[in-house]
């Protein structure tokens, strides 16, 4: 939903296409209507103020319960819901940034800032998986027997689950199901969307928006081969979703291409067609991860 943001804020968007997605640049940032700027300043405050919260109210409340200062930030263990929270404001800072500093008539303030959140969306990603490499502690177990499961159920169900058990929970959701090794692929999605912001942020010369199009397209396919090829996800159900999802925008991108080319009622029409499937996808996922959620946490031994 966020990267179907970015393709309505494009400068290359068509007024039909502003029109039919006026609501999902929402999705990067609450100030998507306002100056680039505010995307990333006011996405930056979100995060930091709802982290400062957070964790004072974690540590007020373990020590009101009695518990000694180190379990107290024991309790706050990364991923955490501030986590969760900066995940979700990085991809509007990123595409904030890079549109800030590539929009004509831009301003000191806009190179200043727009430098400084690029540098945070690229150590972003990096700070991750420097977390997940040094203050996590989980490993990854298979589920016994697993091949031996009908078909439904091994296509269906994760093919394993995280240990120690206080962290299972917390690596089954809050890093998007990943399997194995392959936990630190969990900013792997975010970063292919914050190279399709980066190429949407730029102001090309007119007739050329074709070309953005096609080279998001590939980005966005080169991203489904690595989650389809390398099998990430926890369940074959998840990595096809990914995969689907990856595919689904890039011929969005083919679509939008063919517009400026060649524009047509049937374009409008395979435009909407696309993100209809985008968000049942959405949709397939969200249960899905409800109903997985629901089993381990009664069945989970």
């Amino acid at each position: 939903m966020q990267a179907l943001g970015v393709f309505a804020r494009m400068s290359c968007a068509s007024a039909q296409e502003r029109a039919s997605t006026v609501a999902l640049p929402y999705f990067l940032s609450v100030f998507a209507a306002l100056d680039p700027l505010w995307m990333v300043v006011g996405n930056a405050l979100l995060a930091a103020v709802f982290g400062c919260v957070h964790y004072g109210v974690t540590a007020a409340f373990q020590r009101w319960r009695g518990v000694d200062a180190a379990t107290a930030w024991a309790a706050m263990r990364f991923p955490n819901l501030t986590y969760v929270v900066a995940h979700a404001m990085h991809l509007g800072i990123f595409f904030g940034s890079v549109f800030a500093l590539a929009m004509p008539g831009a301003r000191a303030q806009h190179y200043v800032i727009g430098v400084v959140g690029v540098l945070y969306g690229v150590a972003f990603p990096a700070g991750v998986c420097y977390l997940i490499a040094r203050h996590t502690g989980a490993s990854f177990t298979k589920y016994w027997q697993f091949s031996r499961k009908p078909l439904h159920e091994r296509l269906l169900y994760p093919v394993g689950y995280w240990y120690p058990a206080a962290q299972q929970r917390m690596y089954g959701g809050m890093l998007t199901n990943m399997r194995g090794s392959h936990v630190y692929w969990c900013v792997f999605q975010l970063s292919v969307l914050c190279v399709v912001g980066l190429i949407a942020a730029v102001h090309p010369p007119v007739g050329v928006c074709h070309v953005l199009y096609f080279c998001m397209a590939a980005v966005l396919l080169a991203g489904a081969g690595v989650v389809v090829f390398t099998n990430m996800m926890r369940s074959a159900f998840l990595t096809v979703m990914h995969t689907a999802s990856f595919v689904l925008l890039a011929a969005l991108c083919l679509t939008s291409a063919a517009n400026h080319l060649a524009p047509s009622d049937g374009g409008a029409r395979a435009y909407a067609a696309n993100v209809l499937l985008l968000t049942t996808v959405l949709l397939a996922v969200a249960v899905y991860s409800i109903v997985v959620w629901y089993v381990e946490d009664r069945h989970w031994q």
